[in-house]
């Protein structure tokens, strides 16, 4: 034969009734000493207001006496009640401590107030004051739990929509996709995230891994920022999985250094992190242009400077646009570029000339070291190997090679082909 479990003992019928009778008293005083006890944290949101947390603590008392009435347990409906404080403190992205710990003194006071009125009562036995304490500390018990719960669920929830929020405001701004300047910043601050109105500096930032763009570069990446000291309203985003951009805030063209030290530590902090997998980072940095309408452009550029830079210093960490403008101008029309490469370089481009790869490395090294000795020790060959293939560059081209005239076409010119 099933055996029936044994129903919950209740309590005297005269104490609940005592304390419906002190119900407003005790949540009062309740709320009082929240208010008074509890440390709030405000550096992230608006702590609870008052109206918040008296309901919260008469949802309380409401839980233990419809429980102890009834000699029942909780319903699911009468947690949530009283664990919307749970939620409102996940909403303004705060620890969860401080509500339990609200909790936690709101319980002393409602155990105080039962005492106070058990006295003098001819119930006040020992086994029913032990009996009160289970309901008291169980129902504790219980919002403790539900709170927890509800906090995390809905910190979870509110931390997906922040962050879907957060990069739907981010693509609005490289992509100049918005309204009006005032309604983003509204939405910024809303989302608890800063806006330098004056404008931004655009960076392009891949994680390289050997040759190739690393898979969860981006997001990898991220992660190292986050880890960095940052000035008040940068902004970075993943924008796809094997890319960071990052939004350094700006009032002149002077502060694109700034993005560029940036962008040092981050390849300081990757490599350190890599091990031996060496990754390394390859941005591009944009120019500065003013306000927040401006942060598209640059973002433009940046991507431009990553790709150019890719092609002609891909072992270079930073690639900044405005250093690359004479290479970006000529390539947009490349009949006039092939035209300038070929008049700046006609006989080694020749395939009949003999030795031209080896002619055309000791020429791109020469005009970026500036000097015999440099380039020597780069190509890691004797000095006269280098002379003599200078002489024969002088007779190929015509041109004296040690004007800054000279170098800078010829630089130019290697560049240009590199990227046609």
């Amino acid at each position: 034969m099933a055996t029936r479990s044994k129903p919950p003992p209740q309590l005297p019928a005269a104490l609940v009734a005592e304390l419906e009778r002190r119900r407003a008293g005790m949540a009062r005083h309740m709320a009082r000493a929240v208010v008074m006890l509890v440390r709030w944290d405000s550096s992230t949101g608006v702590p609870p207001q008052r109206s918040a947390i008296a309901k919260a603590c008469e949802a309380g008392l409401d839980l233990f006496l419809a429980t102890a009435r009834e000699a029942r347990p909780a319903t699911a409906e009468e947690l949530r009640r009283v664990a919307q404080l749970g939620i409102l403190q996940a909403r303004s992205s705060q620890s969860v401590e401080p509500i339990l710990n609200a909790y936690r003194i709101a319980a002393r006071v409602a155990w105080d107030a039962i005492l106070a009125a058990w006295r003098g009562h001819p119930e006040a036995t020992p086994e029913a004051i032990m009996l009160t304490a289970n309901y008291v500390f169980g129902a504790l018990d219980q919002v403790a739990a539900e709170v927890t719960k509800t906090y995390l669920n809905a910190r979870e929830h509110h931390m997906q929509r922040g962050t879907r929020a957060r990069a739907r405001l981010f693509h609005a701004l490289i992509s100049d996709n918005f309204d009006s300047e005032l309604e983003l910043q509204k939405q910024a601050l809303a989302l608890n995230m800063p806006i330098a109105p004056t404008g931004y500096v655009a960076a392009v930032c891949k994680l390289i891994i050997g040759s190739r763009d690393g898979e969860q570069g981006g997001e990898g990446l991220a992660e190292v920022a986050a880890s960095l000291p940052l000035p008040r309203g940068a902004i970075y985003h993943a924008t796809d999985p094997t890319t960071l951009v990052i939004l350094w805030p700006a009032e002149s063209a002077g502060d694109v250094e700034g993005a560029g030290q940036l962008v040092m530590s981050l390849q300081k902090e990757a490599v350190k992190r890599s091990g031996s997998a060496r990754a390394r980072v390859r941005a591009g940095i944009g120019g500065y242009h003013a306000g927040l309408r401006g942060i598209a452009g640059s973002y433009l550029e940046a991507q431009q400077a990553l790709e150019v830079g890719r092609k002609l210093r891909p072992d270079a960490v930073a690639h900044r646009h405005d250093e690359l403008i004479p290479q970006l101008v000529l390539a947009q029309n490349p009949r006039l570029a092939e035209r300038f490469v070929v008049h700046s370089l006609g006989p080694l481009l020749e395939a009949k000339t003999r030795n031209r790869e080896q002619l055309l490395e000791t020429l791109q090294v020469y005009v970026a070291q500036g000097s015999v000795k440099d380039a020597a020790a780069a190509l890691k060959l004797h000095r006269h190997t280098v002379l003599y293939r200078l002489d024969k560059l002088r007779e190929l081209l015509g041109a004296d090679l040690d004007t800054p005239a000279s170098r800078l076409r010829l630089q130019l010119a290697l560049d240009l082909r590199k990227l046609l």
